[in-house]
């Protein structure tokens, strides 16, 4: 065999490469998708395709930690969104509806509110309309008063029945499940002005009679 090898030194080197490339061929990716056949029949697959199997359902896993982290992240930038929303609706409705100008600093009267309710409430401020809002019948101030020819100044007892009115209207249990975040923020502050300004007039109201007795 040695004198073979010394006659034909290139024919030997081409056996050596030949059996290395033998010897490399489990690195060859084809190979591991390759079945081994069973004696029974059919085939089974190889250790490598089977712990490639046992690392897959790993992946998702790491997928949906990191999806459920930036979902996170996008809900907290929606709520500062929401945040901001509210807080321009609510300035809003202060200036255009609620206080009392020039100086801004204390509730319009409870029947001027009443009667204006209806302007406030969606469509306004830059928030779509609600078929529920649509169905609120507005109330002319001439409901809330006697009579003209003694004076434009509310009925307590007419004015009283007006606030319920409204204040039944926009109670939260009586909204529409449907409403978005915004349509039900505004009803629930129209809610919480109307019923401050009436505690007001009950108050003030109670002053000027303890005072007239």
């Amino acid at each position: 065999q040695q004198q073979q090898q010394q006659q034909h030194p290139q024919q030997h080197a081409q056996y050596q490469q030949q059996a290395y490339a033998n010897h490399q061929q489990p690195h060859n990716p084809q190979f591991f998708n390759q079945n081994v056949p069973q004696q029974g029949g059919g085939y089974q697959q190889s250790n490598f395709q089977q712990q490639q199997q046992q690392q897959q359902p790993q992946q998702p896993q790491q997928h949906d930690a990191s999806d459920s982290k930036y979902a996170k992240q996008m809900e907290e930038k929606s709520d500062e969104e929401q945040s901001a929303a509210n807080t321009q609706i609510k300035r809003n409705i202060l200036i255009n509806w609620a206080l009392q100008p020039p100086n801004l600093n204390t509730l319009r009267p409870i029947d001027q509110l009443i009667t204006s309710i209806h302007t406030a409430m969606p469509p306004a401020f830059g928030v779509p309309g609600h078929q529920y809002f649509s169905k609120f019948t507005p109330i002319p101030h001439s409901d809330l008063v006697v009579s003209a020819a003694m004076g434009n100044h509310p009925d307590e007892t007419k004015l009283k029945k007006a606030v319920r009115k409204v204040r039944v209207f926009l109670h939260p249990d009586k909204l529409p499940r449907d409403l978005s975040t915004d349509q039900s923020f505004i009803a629930r502050m129209l809610w919480d002005i109307t019923s401050d300004s009436w505690e007001e007039f009950l108050k003030h109201k109670d002053e000027l009679d303890w005072i007239r007795s």
